[in-house]
């Protein structure tokens, strides 16, 4: 095959080609297949479906490069799981590689999660899981007080101990209360507690809604049998479908709020309707000030 001007000038080039590489953290190598490892502490599943569409349109002109670690005996795949899958299933026996060194694996699941964060497909447990392999140490606390309570983080909901509102215990965690330093440990304790195997136990709009209740009320105030019974007597998924039905009419109390933020208020008036019981006018013993909420 001829030389061409261009390969001619850049061979002329080449000593100070090198010189140059170093201004990059990377080297682009031709990679054996057999020596790549995908791995599952921080990597998310693959996806048959889109694996399968690449292999019916594999170009190899599109196909890019793959990021990886060099490991000691093999080369991690940071980002390109998929296309590695479809060029063993064309039977491909390399791939030009996108090559990083020095990298633990905290560095690797970080590089996988700053990659894949803003990507269609990056469920929110999975990019979870990455911090937590990375050292996040927001994201490792949130797991240790969802484990400490009995619950496991997952890609779906069991209504059990599998939680899948990822996103939703992420925001749990981050509401700022002036009666404790967090709120999530004390929702996952209600939901064990008073609604444990129900429907939309661990849904994102009740869990959301314990939060803004417990975010509101300190330990002290809340009677929390009165508070488990009153969530046994309705349950999460009709507690939620007040909320909604109430910020549907649009009333002067919810319109403009969201439902988690209306269902702690549901909660709160059915338990002081529950406490209330055979005393009169607003003032009574218990009494949860549901001004508090911000309504």
């Amino acid at each position: 095959m001829a030389i061409t001007p261009a390969r001619k000038k850049l061979n002329r080039r080449a000593e100070t080609l090198e010189a140059w590489a170093d201004e990059w953290p990377y080297t682009v190598e031709l990679i054996p297949i057999d020596m790549l490892v995908v791995d599952d502490t921080y990597q998310r599943p693959p996806h048959r479906k889109f694996i399968a569409d690449i292999v019916d349109t594999f170009d190899e002109t599109l196909v890019g490069v793959l990021d990886v670690s060099e490991r000691a005996d093999s080369y991690a795949v940071l980002d390109g799981q998929q296309r590695l899958m479809a060029m063993q299933q064309k039977g491909k026996h390399a791939a030009y590689c996108a090559v990083y060194t020095g990298m633990e694996v905290p560095d690797e699941a970080a590089f996988f999660y700053k990659k894949n964060r803003d990507r269609m497909g990056m469920g929110a447990y999975y990019g979870f899981r990455a911090r937590v392999v990375a050292g996040d140490l927001t994201a490792s606390q949130i797991q240790e007080t969802v484990e400490r309570e009995g619950f496991v983080l997952s890609d779906s909901t069991n209504n059990r101990e599998a939680v899948g509102a990822v996103s939703a215990v992420e925001i749990v965690w981050g509401y700022d209360s002036q009666v404790r330093e967090e709120c999530l440990t004390n929702v996952l304790q209600t939901v064990r507690d008073g609604a444990f195997g129900r429907k939309d136990s661990l849904h994102s709009s009740f869990l959301q809604g314990l939060g803004r209740f417990w975010q509101a009320y300190a330990d002290d105030e809340v009677d929390r049998p009165v508070l488990h019974s009153i969530i046994h007597q309705f349950g999460p998924t009709a507690l939620i479908g007040m909320a909604k039905e109430k910020r549907v009419v649009s009333s002067a109390v919810s319109k403009g709020q969201s439902v988690p933020w209306i269902m702690s208020r549901v909660l709160s008036e059915e338990y002081n309707r529950s406490k209330r019981a055979g005393h009169r006018g607003r003032t009574f013993a218990g009494r949860l000030p549901i001004e508090r909420l911000g309504f």
